[in-house]
């Protein structure tokens, strides 16, 4: 299992904080200084909770069963992956 450092949880802070206000991305939780996982969450409409994990080559987000959704080498990734997953049906 590979665990976030507190540098990387700053930097995951960090680039939510710069992305703009009408991103579909809305937030993020993490328990413990290093954690296994972090929860990324979208927007009311798209209202659905991501787990996201690290990787060997980056990170990787997944849905609520457990099914790898989106992907990137970097953090700084993370919005452009956010974005890319479909939002719920009409």
């Amino acid at each position: 299992m590979t665990l976030f450092s507190p540098e990387e949880l700053d930097a995951i802070d960090q680039i939510w904080r710069a992305i703009p206000p009408d991103h579909v991305w809305t937030g993020w939780s993490a328990n413990g200084d290093a954690p296994s996982q972090v929860t990324l969450y979208r927007t009311q409409s798209h209202w659905r909770r991501f787990p996201l994990k690290k990787t060997p080559y980056g990170f990787s987000l997944y849905d609520d069963q457990a099914r790898e959704i989106a992907s990137g080498t970097a953090l700084k990734d993370l919005p452009a992956a956010v974005e890319s997953i479909p939002g719920l049906p009409d």
